[in-house]
């Protein structure tokens, strides 16, 4: 039995898409550890993980951590400057207590998360242990990337920005690390990978080598969020998801209200914490409100799903057969969004253009369109042969030293 060990940045799109991989493993009888912040601790024990805490200021991580610019690249370097100062303070605050805790009980190899602080790269270089990334957006090399490009060598001209790369080249070398800032991001963003889609809907998919592991998605089978059954009325049923990180936004979901309430559809609005179904307003008789749904439940009773282009969402829907209507925000969730129109797998509408007409004539041109059923065969059969969270664990159990 070896014990597998994931560091995963402490957000519910992060670590979601690990919990099938994890529940694999232990499975196969496995041992496996989560590094997590408090909050989200249950959903790794439901898998049979165990589940090592950390405290976590969530209004600080909402702030520094989530993204905020609506285009198609990151270019706003006061927003790489909050991450990485967030990065830095979580690597100080996390390094002493998870390295006791794990320096007794070595993980034989760990699952890393390249978005999150730096502990668990760093107690991987100090140990020796064998990484693979855990990376549930696109990959990035030369020929693709949503970030500009950066020269490492060249010292940046804000003198604040460059305070802080200092501060983050000292604790590397206190640390130990090898190599300077450049070497060691090169480390954590290089080697073997998981990669929860099929490699066709990588951009640039062909330009990766097999190291990436492109594993489609990875849903666990236990339920995270109690049950669901459709209401038997016999309504073509809607789904409407923005996440988990850009959901507070009410008009966003009083605008679905009004686009589906005279239509021949039962709608399921998924609010996800982000607000209160009182914000939304008196509700029509054919929408539904819950915080969190099992998609286990929803999924294989969907017509169609309007989602804010969020990757693990779209994947678990596509695998379900279910077009998508997204309407994105922020730089990934934009190039989900092009990419599913490129497949012929629903559509987009950018915020700008969402207006209760546009959304509903998007959503009746999806359900109308005879081709979509095709394509979303064809795409859940590519799903189906990435091997989900078997051949993660496949990908995981390559790395284990030899016995």
């Amino acid at each position: 039995m070896a014990h597998i060990a994931f560091f995963i940045l402490p957000a519910a799109g992060h670590v979601n898409p690990t919990l099938g991989v994890a529940e694999e493993l232990v499975a196969r009888g496995h041992r496996v550890t989560y590094a997590l912040s408090g909050d989200l601790a249950e959903r790794a024990r439901l898998v049979g993980a165990e589940v090592v805490t950390y405290p976590l200021d969530r209004e600080l991580f909402l702030a520094q951590m989530v993204p905020q610019q609506d285009s198609d690249a990151y270019t706003d370097q006061d927003e790489f400057t909050r991450v990485l100062e967030w990065l830095l303070d979580m690597t100080r605050q996390t390094l002493p207590a998870l390295e006791q805790v794990f320096a007794g009980d070595r993980p034989d190899v760990i699952v890393n998360d390249p978005s999150s602080f730096w502990t668990g790269r760093l107690l991987a270089d100090r140990w020796d242990i064998p990484v693979i990334r855990s990376t549930p957006t696109y990959a990035v090399n030369e020929h693709w990337s949503l970030h500009p490009a950066v020269d490492t060598a060249a010292p940046p001209d804000d003198p604040e920005l460059r305070d802080l790369l200092d501060r983050i080249e000292r604790l590397l070398h206190d640390q130990g690390a090898k190599g300077d800032l450049a070497a060691f991001t090169e480390v954590l963003h290089g080697g073997p990978a998981l990669l929860y889609m099929p490699r066709s809907f990588q951009y640039a998919g062909e330009t990766f080598d097999d190291d990436h592991h492109f594993v489609g998605p990875c849903p666990p089978g236990v339920a995270l969020h109690g049950t669901w059954s459709p209401p038997g009325d016999g309504r073509p049923l809607i789904m409407v998801s923005l996440g988990t990180l850009y959901n507070a936004r009410p008009q966003f979901f009083r605008t679905c209200v009004e686009a589906f309430r005279d239509e021949p559809w039962h709608v399921l609005l998924v609010l996800g914490g982000g607000l209160a179904a009182l914000e939304l307003g008196s509700l029509p008789d054919n929408v539904e409100v819950r915080d969190f749904v099992p998609f286990n439940d929803v999924l294989p009773h969907a017509s169609l799903v309007v989602n804010h282009g969020g990757m693990s969402t779209s994947m678990e829907v596509f695998a379900h057969e279910v077009p998508v209507v997204a309407v994105p925000v922020m730089p990934e969730p934009r190039a989900t969004a092009r990419r599913i129109t490129e497949f012929g797998l629903g559509a987009q509408l950018l915020a700008s253009d969402l207006t209760a007409e546009s959304l509903r004539e998007t959503v009746r041109g999806v359900l109308a369109d005879p081709g979509i059923p095709d394509r979303l065969r064809r795409m859940r059969d590519e799903i189906r042969a990435a091997g989900g969270a078997a051949a993660a664990a496949d990908a995981i159990e390559g790395l284990l030293p030899a016995t």
